[in-house]
Protein backbone atom coordinates (compact mmCIF):
# COMPACT_ATOMS: atom_id res chain seq x y z
CA UNK A 1 0.00 0.00 0.00
CA UNK A 2 2.82 2.45 0.83
CA UNK A 3 4.34 1.59 -2.78
CA UNK A 4 0.95 2.95 -4.24
CA UNK A 5 0.86 6.26 -2.20
CA UNK A 6 4.49 7.00 -2.71
CA UNK A 7 3.92 6.81 -6.75
CA UNK A 8 0.80 8.62 -6.59
CA UNK A 9 2.17 11.36 -4.87
CA UNK A 10 5.85 11.86 -7.11
CA UNK A 11 2.56 11.76 -9.95
CA UNK A 12 1.22 14.88 -8.38
CA UNK A 13 4.31 16.47 -8.04
CA UNK A 14 5.67 16.30 -10.99
CA UNK A 15 3.81 19.03 -12.58
CA UNK A 16 4.68 21.49 -9.75
CA UNK A 17 8.01 21.43 -10.35
CA UNK A 18 9.91 23.87 -11.85
CA UNK A 19 9.95 23.88 -16.07
CA UNK A 20 13.52 22.80 -16.81
CA UNK A 21 15.33 24.91 -19.42
CA UNK A 22 15.59 23.44 -22.87
CA UNK A 23 18.79 23.69 -24.91
CA UNK A 24 18.42 25.93 -28.07
CA UNK A 25 18.56 22.96 -30.97
CA UNK A 26 21.54 23.22 -33.00
CA UNK A 27 21.25 23.58 -37.29
CA UNK A 28 21.26 20.79 -39.17
CA UNK A 29 21.81 20.28 -42.48
CA UNK A 30 19.17 18.47 -44.59
CA UNK A 31 19.28 16.52 -47.74
CA UNK A 32 17.72 15.54 -50.39
CA UNK A 33 18.84 11.52 -51.19
CA UNK A 34 17.90 10.49 -54.63
CA UNK A 35 18.79 7.27 -56.34
CA UNK A 36 18.69 6.28 -59.62
CA UNK A 37 19.24 3.30 -62.25
CA UNK A 38 20.19 4.26 -65.33
CA UNK A 39 19.75 2.91 -69.06
CA UNK A 40 22.28 0.82 -70.00
CA UNK A 41 25.11 2.49 -71.59
CA UNK A 42 23.43 6.55 -70.34
CA UNK A 43 25.75 7.28 -67.92
CA UNK A 44 27.87 9.30 -70.60
CA UNK A 45 24.72 11.32 -71.16
CA UNK A 46 23.62 11.43 -67.91
CA UNK A 47 27.36 12.97 -66.65
CA UNK A 48 27.01 15.37 -69.63
CA UNK A 49 23.35 16.73 -68.74
CA UNK A 50 24.54 16.68 -65.29
CA UNK A 51 27.40 18.84 -65.66
CA UNK A 52 26.29 21.11 -68.44
CA UNK A 53 23.16 21.79 -66.96
CA UNK A 54 22.34 20.81 -63.90
CA UNK A 55 25.24 21.75 -62.06
CA UNK A 56 25.61 25.39 -63.81
CA UNK A 57 21.72 25.92 -62.85
CA UNK A 58 22.28 24.79 -59.50
CA UNK A 59 25.24 27.30 -59.32
CA UNK A 60 23.28 29.88 -60.96
CA UNK A 61 20.94 29.32 -58.22
CA UNK A 62 23.16 30.30 -55.77
CA UNK A 63 23.00 26.57 -54.48
CA UNK A 64 25.23 24.45 -53.03
CA UNK A 65 26.39 21.81 -55.88
CA UNK A 66 24.52 18.18 -56.21
CA UNK A 67 26.94 15.61 -54.55
CA UNK A 68 27.45 12.19 -57.29
CA UNK A 69 28.41 9.07 -56.10
CA UNK A 70 28.43 6.76 -58.43
CA UNK A 71 27.53 3.37 -56.67
CA UNK A 72 29.68 -0.26 -56.97
CA UNK A 73 27.17 -2.22 -55.71
CA UNK A 74 23.63 -2.64 -54.95
CA UNK A 75 20.42 -2.26 -57.29
CA UNK A 76 21.08 1.97 -57.61
CA UNK A 77 23.64 3.02 -60.13
CA UNK A 78 24.02 7.19 -58.72
CA UNK A 79 23.23 8.41 -55.63
CA UNK A 80 22.78 11.99 -55.60
CA UNK A 81 22.71 14.11 -51.98
CA UNK A 82 20.95 17.29 -52.41
CA UNK A 83 21.14 19.88 -49.84
CA UNK A 84 18.33 21.59 -48.55
CA UNK A 85 18.51 24.98 -47.51
CA UNK A 86 15.23 25.54 -45.92
CA UNK A 87 15.10 22.02 -44.73
CA UNK A 88 11.96 19.90 -44.13
CA UNK A 89 10.27 23.05 -44.60
CA UNK A 90 10.67 23.13 -48.26
CA UNK A 91 7.97 20.15 -48.45
CA UNK A 92 5.52 22.13 -46.67
CA UNK A 93 5.10 24.41 -50.04
CA UNK A 94 4.33 23.71 -53.87
CA UNK A 95 7.06 26.12 -54.53
CA UNK A 96 9.80 25.82 -52.46
CA UNK A 97 12.35 29.10 -52.68
CA UNK A 98 15.00 27.19 -53.26
CA UNK A 99 13.03 24.81 -56.04
CA UNK A 100 11.96 28.35 -57.82
CA UNK A 101 15.38 29.50 -57.91
CA UNK A 102 16.97 26.19 -59.57
CA UNK A 103 13.95 26.15 -61.96
CA UNK A 104 14.67 29.86 -63.32
CA UNK A 105 18.44 29.20 -63.54
CA UNK A 106 17.96 25.96 -65.58
CA UNK A 107 15.42 27.46 -68.28
CA UNK A 108 18.13 30.00 -68.57
CA UNK A 109 20.67 27.81 -68.82
CA UNK A 110 19.01 25.33 -71.16
CA UNK A 111 18.06 28.53 -73.50
CA UNK A 112 14.03 28.70 -73.10
CA UNK A 113 11.06 26.86 -71.35
CA UNK A 114 11.38 24.35 -75.03
CA UNK A 115 14.64 23.94 -74.60
CA UNK A 116 14.53 22.74 -71.08
CA UNK A 117 11.41 20.58 -71.28
CA UNK A 118 13.52 18.60 -73.81
CA UNK A 119 16.81 18.48 -71.81
CA UNK A 120 14.39 17.10 -68.89
CA UNK A 121 12.64 14.67 -71.17
CA UNK A 122 15.71 13.14 -72.02
CA UNK A 123 16.96 13.10 -68.51
CA UNK A 124 13.50 10.76 -68.00
CA UNK A 125 14.52 8.44 -71.00
CA UNK A 126 18.06 7.91 -69.18
CA UNK A 127 17.01 6.90 -66.09
CA UNK A 128 14.63 3.42 -65.74
CA UNK A 129 14.03 3.76 -61.95
CA UNK A 130 14.88 6.40 -58.91
CA UNK A 131 13.92 6.24 -55.04
CA UNK A 132 13.71 9.88 -52.58
CA UNK A 133 14.45 9.56 -49.26
CA UNK A 134 15.58 12.40 -46.97
CA UNK A 135 18.37 12.71 -44.20
CA UNK A 136 19.82 15.32 -41.86
CA UNK A 137 22.81 15.43 -39.67
CA UNK A 138 22.74 15.41 -35.84
CA UNK A 139 25.26 18.24 -34.86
Amino acid sequence: MFGIAAASAALIAIPAAPAMAQEAEQARTTYRIVYLKLADGAGERWTEIQETYNARASEKAGLKPVTVHWLMTGNWDLMLLIEMPDGLSALDTHNPRAQAAYNKAFVEVAGGEEAARKIRDELGELVTDSLVTYSHTHP
